[in-house]
């Protein structure tokens, strides 16, 4: 029996979680927040393992064969949260406020913010390695 959950079994949770929440881009993003945010993903592994599936039959041997990488014992990872996070409304909110948190950080993390000014014109960049978000803006001065 798992009473401490490590990082490699929080893995494949924090990979449903997310993609529950951020349908799409929730796979990539697990991966990236076991690299950027290890002790967010275990703390979220460990919630969803104490309230969901320890004491379930077979739920640790599920959750080791998901962490070792096959898609079957995934897959049935994937629908018993699905079915449990519908099912119960208090802890989907604690699921999703620790998934908001790791959201929020990967993608605030190394994001620097520029300003240009030129003639009248302000251009704001932020860069965070991957996408650069743009905001331009006329700016009229009166002397």
């Amino acid at each position: 029996m798992i009473e401490q959950i490590p990082l490699l079994l929080a893995t494949p949770i924090a990979k449903v979680v997310l993609d529950k929440f951020y349908e799409g881009v929730g796979n990539k993003l697990g991966e990236e927040a076991v690299v950027s945010l290890p002790r967010k993903v275990q703390q979220l592994g460990q919630l969803v393992w104490e309230k969901c599936l320890r004491g379930k039959a077979g739920a640790d041997v599920v959750l080791q064969k998901a962490a070792k990488g096959s898609a079957e014992h995934q897959q049935k990872l994937t629908e018993h949260l699905h079915q449990l996070l519908e099912g119960n409304h208090v802890l989907k909110q604690e699921v999703q406020k620790l998934a908001e948190q790791i959201h929020l950080e990967i993608f605030n993390e190394a994001s620097d913010m520029t300003q240009y000014n030129h003639d009248s014109i302000g251009i704001q960049n932020r860069d965070n390695g991957k996408v650069v978000l743009n905001h331009a803006e006329q700016i009229t001065q009166y002397y």
